[in-house]
């Protein structure tokens, strides 16, 4: 069955016909929408994360002013300003100011009558010439420390 003429199965088939044409045509543009498309709902998901996540942290500042507010409003009222000179030793002209000290572990023992260490005895105190206790230039310097805002 040899014939001349060509068969309808047979025909050439062009790639840049006009209508595959289109279609590539068409799908490039889907593609294209699909792509700006996931693009800028990937930005609006960024940038939705990062007000949420400024939002929060303009939260906190304004809780953490609030609350330096309050501590300067308090810190600047008279009475915490005397508290602080206070805590710092000074005292108003005149005052007679009484400091109550705990005395250490060996002091409370030679008040209590027991010896601050096991080899102080009446003698020791006379073998201790360093000049601390004994009234001398140290000493006097130390009293002079000690009473200098008291």
């Amino acid at each position: 069955m040899s014939t001349s003429e060509p068969k309808a199965s047979r025909a050439k088939v062009h790639l840049a016909a006009p209508d595959r044409l289109i279609w590539v045509v068409v799908g490039g543009i889907v593609l294209w929408g699909v792509w700006a498309f996931g693009s800028e709902l990937m930005l609006n998901l960024r940038l939705s994360h990062e007000v949420q996540s400024l939002r929060q942290g303009n939260a906190d500042l304004a809780a953490s002013n609030d609350q330096t507010r309050k501590e300067l409003a308090v810190g600047g009222s008279p009475s915490a300003m005397e508290e602080a000179a206070r805590k710092a030793g000074f005292a108003r002209p005149g005052e007679q100011v009484y400091v109550i000290v705990k005395p250490s572990g060996s002091a409370a023992a030679v008040l209590a009558g027991g010896s601050a260490s096991p080899g102080a005895g009446p003698g020791a105190a006379a073998r201790r010439g360093d000049g601390k206790g004994d009234g001398g230039v140290i000493g006097a310097i130390e009293d002079f420390w000690r009473n200098l805002w008291h």
